[in-house]
């Protein structure tokens, strides 16, 4: 053991120091408490012995100067005294003693004192090692070996408080994983958890030495930018940090691909603390993902608005129904040919007596977010449902009746039983139905329940229909082997056909791709006149739009219903 030694009598000193030698410990002697103080700062012993009495600081006093210097590595000490009383006792325990020598002592007494010191110094040994271990595995994610929430709450305490002291700079940034899920659902959970451990590794190689990483959900990562030069640097890592996890991964034999949406906020911030900090960097990572995902935005005070607007929007949205706020319109779906009505979609309206007329585009993705989308989703349905059987639609020749579906309605368990005691109730022709899904939620879907659910759903006798189809990134051979039947063009390349050749090129070949696969081909969003010559032209079947029909209210669907002529 490395013992310091502390005694201002030169004689025991030398005597005590000799003995301790004799029994193999290296011996670090000194004539005062304040040399004591100096030596264990300097060489950080196993032991000390202390006299009590010393001229200057004694050795109550020096026990408790290095009781301060360092209260968490507990060092065992012992006191040599030529009398021990009551008094003695109690101020060495108050001082941070552990035990007592009186002088004069033998050898024997003198290994003995230090062996129980060395029990009492291995087991505080074991003690601390436990406490650390026990401390990493609180703070480490079991799975992918970063930190984890725990610790990530208590490091950004640490750095904001660094960066109000020093007046500096540092960065959050919330990286979430796009459609996780959908790895899940397809290649199954093991996978799922593979994709994070191989996330975890790369984001580790992306962030700098004093960077800080942890997982702090399911597949979210949050990444603590310690004292950065400037507001780029984070947003260099953002681009770095996407470019690295969009890599093709190789996960036992399947080949994965994923994104990853960024939200940063600085610190510090306008109307910034520590409390909302969390906060504000997911307000930017949704941001970032309502953009269409797979990239990086900042935080501002107008994202924050927006927030709270959203917050409202969500409350609001879950009285809707019950407030009967919401309704649904019907837009005529048409034969460009012939201008005559072949169909009809139904399109959810919210009408809120404070926020008015809200757009589906804003409240949909609300609805999907919260879940709410499965309980709309039917509604619609059966609404829907219940009013063509009003307008008698099983009589009309080779009519369609276009309703739009959700990923979290079609996966729902129950959703299968919902649709046949629809039909069942309102004795519609299922043959009638077009059930609408959007191009990416077929796309991110690659196999089980979701794949096994559309071709149940089609066996039973409605058609499927991709809408907004040109926007995802749909793989031709997934195209061939699902049931589908009809291929809706976006309306954002039919809105460009006359000025934009990139766009006419598109559509054409849109046209020409259904066409080849022996799918129906309906053009959304069809405004002027140009745009539907050049659709005619193009040999585009079907269509829809304001230029042929706006969308139009249960009774003004009706009477416009009662002027088709063709019946059977």
């Amino acid at each position: 053991m490395d013992i310091l030694l502390a005694d201002d009598s030169k004689t025991n000193l030398i005597l005590t120091a000799a003995a301790l030698t004799k029994l193999g410990h290296r011996v670090i002697p000194v004539n005062s408490g304040e040399k004591a103080i100096e030596a264990f700062q300097k060489q950080r012993p196993d032991l000390i012995i202390l006299d009590v009495l010393m001229e200057g600081m004694n050795g109550f006093e020096c026990a408790k100067e290095l009781r301060q210097i360092d209260p968490d590595n507990w060092i065992p000490i012992i006191f040599l005294s030529a009398s021990v009383d009551d008094n003695s006792i109690s101020q060495g325990i108050d001082a941070g003693g552990d035990d007592y020598l009186t002088k004069p002592f033998s050898e024997i007494t003198l290994a003995a004192k230090i062996k129980a010191m060395q029990r009492i110094s291995d087991m505080r040994q074991k003690l601390f090692e436990t406490t650390q271990k026990l401390y990493l595995q609180s703070s480490i994610d079991s799975l992918t070996g970063v930190y984890n929430r725990f610790q990530f709450d208590r490091t950004l305490k640490e750095v904001t408080a660094a960066a109000d002291r020093y007046q500096h700079t540092s960065a959050l940034l919330f990286v979430d994983l796009d459609n996780f899920k959908n790895v899940n659902d397809s290649f199954g959970h093991h996978i799922g958890d593979l994709l994070l451990i191989a996330v975890a590794t790369r984001l580790k190689l992306c962030i700098r030495a004093n960077d800080f990483l942890a997982r702090i959900g399911g597949d979210e990562f949050a990444i603590i930018l310690n004292q950065i030069e400037d507001n780029e640097t984070a947003g260099m890592m953002a681009k770095k940090i996407i470019e690295s996890i969009s890599m093709s991964y190789d996960l036992e034999n399947h080949h994965v691909r994923i994104g990853a949406s960024i939200g940063i906020a600085y610190y510090p911030q306008k109307n910034t603390t520590l409390q909302n900090l969390v906060q504000n960097a997911d307000i930017a990572m949704y941001h970032a993902k309502a953009l269409g995902r797979n990239n990086h935005q900042y935080y501002s005070e107008e994202l924050y608005d927006r927030y709270q607007k959203k917050i409202s929007l969500e409350h609001a949205l879950k009285f809707a129904m019950e407030r009967k706020e919401l309704s649904l319109n019907y837009q005529p779906i048409f034969d460009l040919a012939s201008k005559k009505i072949v169909g009809v979609e139904a399109l959810l309206c919210w009408e809120h007596p404070t926020f008015g007329n809200v757009s589906p585009n804003i409240f949909v993705p609300i609805a999907e977010e919260t879940g709410l989308i499965s309980s709309i989703g039917n509604w619609i349905f059966a609404t829907a449902c219940r009013q063509a059987e009003k307008w008698g639609l099983n009589n009309f020749k080779k009519f369609k009746f276009a309703i739009n579906l959700s990923s979290r309605q079609l996966l729902h368990e129950d959703f299968l039983p919902f649709i046949v005691d629809v039909l069942e109730t309102t004795h519609l022709k299922p043959e009638m139905l077009v059930l609408e899904l959007t191009e990416s939620t077929v796309m991110s879907y690659t196999t089980g329940p979701f794949v096994s659910m559309i071709k149940k759903i089609n066996d039973l006798g409605p058609s499927i229909a991709i809408d907004d189809f040109g926007t995802g990134y749909s793989s031709l051979t997934r195209l061939k082997h699902l049931p589908i039947n009809t291929l809706k063009i976006d309306q954002t390349f039919v809105q460009d056909i006359v000025d934009n050749p990139d766009a006419s090129i598109i559509v054409c070949c849109l046209i020409a791709l259904g066409k080849n696969l022996g799918l129906n081909v309906i053009a959304e969003g069809i405004e002027t006149e140009k745009q539907y010559e050049f659709l005619l032209k193009n040999n585009c079947p079907q269509g829809q739009g304001y230029f042929l029909s706006k969308p139009l209210t249960t009774e003004q669907m009706t009477i416009f219903l009662k002027k088709i002529n063709e019946k059977v």
